[in-house]
């Protein structure tokens, strides 16, 4: 059963990114074919979008914003006393061409149902005013 929230890490997918961000194993690369393909055909599946805000709110905190993701993030990382997040291999790997594009397709997510499957799939939960809002916030 996978988990499901309006949080932006609230979810198996932005958990599996982030998994993927503290054991250094993220690679950009592997994200960019899908979310080309999928923001050129017009149309953001639930597992992008939800990969898309994961790396929106990633970033933020990598530039040092305070955002509440950052204390869903610190959680799961699951750090010690003393010890710090460091995102600075993940950032390391995004142009500001990349960031730009990240803001589009984010914004693709959360624009209206006829683009994105995750604001159709929050619409339909009656929640949709919540998750816009937590969404929002990390937005690069």
């Amino acid at each position: 059963m996978s988990s499901w929230g309006t949080k932006v890490f609230e979810n198996d997918t932005a958990t599996d990114l982030l998994d993927e961000v503290l054991d250094g194993t993220f690679r950009l690369d592997d994200y960019r074919r899908t979310i080309r393909a999928e923001s050129s055909d017009g149309y953001i599946s639930m597992r992008t979008g939800e990969q898309l805000l994961a790396m929106g709110a990633l970033v933020r905190v990598a530039r040092g914003d305070e955002i509440d993701a950052l204390d869903q993030i610190v959680e799961h990382a699951q750090l010690g006393e003393g010890a710090e997040l460091d995102l600075a291999p993940f950032l390391e790997q995004f142009s500001e061409e990349d960031i730009d594009r990240l803001r589009e397709h984010i914004g693709m997510t959360l624009r209206e149902p006829a683009v994105s499957e995750l604001f159709e799939r929050w619409e339909e939960s009656g929640e949709l005013e919540r998750w816009l809002e937590r969404s929002r916030a990390v937005v690069p």
